[in-house]
């Protein structure tokens, strides 16, 4: 280096330093005076969570159509898959919705699907697990009228054929029974062996038929039965299940799995082994069902003529456990008093007891619903409350006017006050809520009326979750038992469960809203498959054999409160906003998008009770100090908000009689008479 230029560097430099310049300080933080900065929270906006889930496709003991080859009824095209199965999904409040505004709940969802077809490892230590796990059985009466079809008991409707039917293509001369949570068990535990990750949303599409060591099988659950009675309804043939899936297990990680055998029964709980009518449910509409696999491609006069399993089973995956089961959309808002969620839910149980009927303390465990009911709130403290009265006087004439049917009315009804509609009677439990308001400030009450009646004026109806009439709230939940119900097997404590599970949000996992369809759809016509939904181990299912929620109604529930939080935190903030109030708030503002930010990572990974639990306490974090600002934060409070049921000036609402499909949403019915014969079925 030149010695000179080096020595005019190094000179340089110390004239630098000499002048004394020096790197600018960091400026120190300010505190935020606005909601300009926020960066996942957006005050006053409706904002939606969306996600890409992933989706698996199992096929077991199903074979693939090679490329150039024509595809047999029994083998799988995925092209019938990506046909069929949804790209996206938005999802809405139901009922709510069906008031002439659609009300998204904030949950979306793009799909990924992946199909992937077992190797025969599996399958063989699949079929050798139910081989080692089930038990020989006589036959059902259910699997009787499947060889028999039509020749059957006109006053029993029993089968009494000697002969099988000649359009059957196999007749069920076995009956192998397997539990079906020790199967869903299984597979959960082997699905790495698939390459699923534990965990993920996976449908397992079963076929036993077609390997030599085949067995006519049902999956049962013949322990479970009525909290209250003890009546073991999963023994009863009409429980036979050809699909399971959504166990909560103890001390375990999520699984999320549901499996479908079409190999299996075949099915009773769609009517499915009637292979000769088109129209089971007398609505002179096509009932379309999926027979035993061995129906399909049939040349006989047999629901199976012709059909193909794939496109079959693509739509099962659509309109079932997607659209039913995995991501369904709920029936109420979970906000239940929005913006400000409640912290302290009553369930304010009323007991009307008839004179000669049952002792409450036998039909009811409130301990036990409100243990159950507390994973729907999780951040809210539950209580129990109970008033009895006798049922008598005007609040009986109130009942019976509404239970009796409207066709053949009870004396005190005709003509003139017959409630179908619930008016008097919803006017009737209104005048009590607003009473007991005044002496429970503070606390959410959750109205629970129990009919204890002695007479069996009530046909069958065991419950129902009532909207307020004009917003799509909900309101009352009613439950509902008799002499001839009692006989039958069933106490309060599991429908009350389920029906306070509606008011929560859930739906039944029977009916549904197709959200790239914009359809409503339930058990009736071209969706009279969907009844398997109820095939899942959830409390809002109608068939009586599984006490708790889902791990499908868990993740609902989970991802409905996050969304809440985040839209009800956005709502807080405009009020603050509006009152002057943004300054006061902005630091807390900050502080809890910075909370906000983290939910997505955990709602992705289907930590959806994390994400909820953060979403929670960012929501909190503004709502205390919005009251503390002296922002005016009020719960919505819809008994102060109505004036009744009455459809005297129209319904505002959309409802249906039926579950036939219909665009939009659409309020449906409680049950139909086929889901009440199968809910009564032996």
């Amino acid at each position: 280096m030149n010695k000179k230029l080096a020595a005019t560097t190094l000179l340089g430099l110390s004239l630098l330093a000499a002048c004394g310049t020096n790197p600018a300080p960091t400026p120190k933080p300010t505190t935020p005076t606005d909601f300009s900065s926020l960066k996942t929270l957006n005050p006053g906006q409706q904002d939606t969570i969306n996600t890409r889930l992933k989706v698996n496709v199992v096929f077991v003991g199903y074979r693939q159509t090679l490329p150039g080859q024509v595809p047999t009824a029994r083998q799988i095209e995925t092209a019938d898959f990506q046909q069929t199965l949804p790209k996206t999904y938005n999802s809405i409040a139901r009922i709510p919705s069906a008031y002439g505004r659609t009300e998204y709940t904030g949950n979306s969802f793009d799909y990924q699907y992946n199909y992937v077809f077992a190797d025969k490892a599996f399958e063989d230590d699949y079929f050798a697990f139910l081989k080692a796990k089930g038990k020989e059985a006589p036959l059902t009466v259910q699997q009787k009228l499947y060889n028999c079809q039509d020749d059957v008991d006109p006053k029993t409707g029993a089968p009494t054929c000697k002969t099988p039917a000649g359009n059957i293509n196999r007749v069920i001369d076995g009956n192998f029974e397997v539990d079906a949570n020790e199967v869903e068990n299984w597979l959960a535990d082997h699905v790495s062996r698939v390459g699923v990750k534990p965990g993920e949303y996976t449908v397992f599409l079963v076929n036993w038929y077609d390997r030599p060591d085949f067995k006519f099988h049902s999956y049962t659950r013949l322990d479970a039965g009525d909290t209250d009675t003890g009546t073991k309804f999963g023994a009863r043939g009409s429980r036979r299940l050809t699909a399971w899936g959504g166990t909560v297990r103890e001390n375990a990680a999520a699984q999320r799995v549901w499996f479908y055998d079409l190999s299996a029964n075949p099915d009773p709980w769609t009517q499915a082994y009637d292979v000769t009518n088109s129209d089971v449910t007398g609505d002179k509409k096509a009932d379309y069902r999926m027979p035993p696999i061995w129906e399909y491609g049939t040349r006989k006069a047999s629901l199976g003529y012709s059909r193909k399993v794939s496109p079959d089973l693509a739509l099962v995956t659509r309109y079932v456990a997607l659209n039913l089961l995995f991501t369904p959309s709920p029936i109420y808002r979970v906000a239940l008093t929005p913006p400000e969620l409640p912290n302290d839910i009553v369930l304010d149980y009323h007991v009307e007891q008839g004179a000669k009927a049952s002792g409450i303390d036998k039909l009811l465990n409130k301990t036990l619903s409100q243990q159950r009911l507390q994973v729907l709130q999780p951040f809210a403290k539950l209580s129990s409350s109970e008033k009895t009265t006798a049922l008598s006087g005007d609040l009986a004439d109130v009942y019976k006017c509404f239970i009796v049917t409207p066709e053949k009315p009870e004396d005190i009804c005709s003509p003139n006050f017959a409630d179908a509609s619930g008016e008097r009677l919803f006017q009737f439990a209104l005048k009590e809520l607003r009473e007991s308001y005044k002496t429970n400030p503070g606390k959410y009450l959750l109205p629970i009326y129990l009919f204890n009646d002695d007479a069996d004026i009530n046909e069958g109806l065991l419950g129902i979750a009532y909207d307020d009439g004009e917003t799509g709230t909900q309101t009352f939940v009613y439950s509902f038992l008799n002499p001839s119900l009692n006989d039958a097997g069933f106490g309060f404590t599991d429908t009350a469960v389920h029906e306070a599970g509606h008011h929560f949000s859930l739906s039944h996992p029977h009916d549904g809203y197709d959200s790239e369809e914009d359809l409503s759809y339930g058990p009736s016509g071209q969706f009279r498959f969907v009844d398997l939904g109820d095939e899942s181990n959830s409390v809002m299912s109608y068939m009586s054999i599984q006490p708790n929620f889902s791990q499908f109604n868990l993740d609902s529930q989970y991802r409905y409160l996050t969304a809440a939080y985040l839209n009800n935190t956005n709502a807080i903030l405009e009020l603050a906003r509006r009152a002057g109030k943004e300054s006061a708030l902005a630091s807390t503002a900050v502080a809890a998008d910075k909370v906000f930010a983290q939910v997505q990572g955990k709602y992705d990974a289907l930590a959806y009770l994390d994400a909820a639990r953060l979403a929670h306490d960012g929501y909190r974090q503004v709502l205390n100090a919005a009251k503390t600002a002296g922002v005016n934060v009020q719960p919505y409070k819809w008994y102060e908000n109505l004036n009744g049921l009455s459809t005297s000036t129209g319904a505002k609402a959309r409802y249906s009689s039926t579950f036939l499909p219909q665009k939009g949403a659409v309020i449906f019915p409680e049950e139909t008479e086929q889901q009440r014969a199968n809910r009564l079925a032996p």
